[in-house]
């Protein structure tokens, strides 16, 4: 148990100096040091600071995992829109409490080393394929629009990655308003009704939407 927490201890100090001095800036003795250990126990965890790094993106991929649920469909489960309130309430809380970890991954420098980057991309592939397979369930289930999964699962993570972004440089943000805007974002848009008309369908080209006799763009008369 004592070795476990010990490792934890380093995880959690180089975390810590990653954010504030980023990646490539950071070297072991900066680790040790800031953890109050010696080189030769940091190298009964890890083998360099690389390894390290990749325990933290590991242990960010489980955390997501577990926090974004498979919707539950059927009688006594929450509605779907509960449920997705649940799973994106659970993601910003988590980003919130880990802002070392979200510093680390929204401001790595690409470039240096072409390993990590490609592990740093693998980490976003990830989410998003979280995010896809949420998208295929809610078409099977009726509830989301045919779409291309892939393409919108990664708009919906560049969405998310600014939002926690802007998170991270905040301290005065309600984390719950946030979860809501997401939401009608998500499942609204920001358009009206009245500019849905004008938008084609999957699979129909602008030319078949009728026009009517008066542009969208002239004012309206009360």
């Amino acid at each position: 148990m004592e070795r476990q927490a010990r490792r934890a201890q380093v995880l959690r100090h180089a975390k810590r100096i990653f954010a504030r001095k980023g990646y490539h800036r950071t070297n072991v003795a900066d680790i040790i040091a800031r953890a109050r250990i010696a080189r030769g126990t940091f190298y009964l965890y890890f083998q360099n600071k690389k390894d390290l790094f990749e325990e933290l993106l590991e242990q960010a991929v489980t955390e997501l995992t577990l926090r974004i649920q498979r919707l539950r469909p059927g009688p006594g489960e929450p509605d779907p829109v509960d449920q997705l309130r649940a799973n994106l309430t659970r993601v910003l809380s988590y980003a919130m409490a880990e802002r070392e970890l979200t510093d680390i991954l929204l401001n790595h420098s690409t470039g240096f080393d072409h390993e990590l980057d490609d592990k740093i991309q693998d980490f976003y592939d990830r989410i998003a394929a979280l995010i896809k397979r949420s998208l295929d369930l809610g078409i099977e289930m009726n509830l989301v629009r045919h779409s291309d999964t892939r393409a919108v699962s990664y708009a919906i993570l560049g969405g998310i990655k600014e939002l926690i972004g802007m998170l991270s440089r905040s301290d005065d943000v309600d984390p719950s308003e946030l979860v809501e805007e997401i939401l009608q974002f998500g499942l609204c848009g920001v358009a009206r009704p009245e500019l849905l008309k004008f938008v084609p369908a999957r699979g129909e080209s602008a030319a078949d939407k009728p026009t009517g006799n008066r542009s969208f763009f002239e004012p309206q008369l009360d």
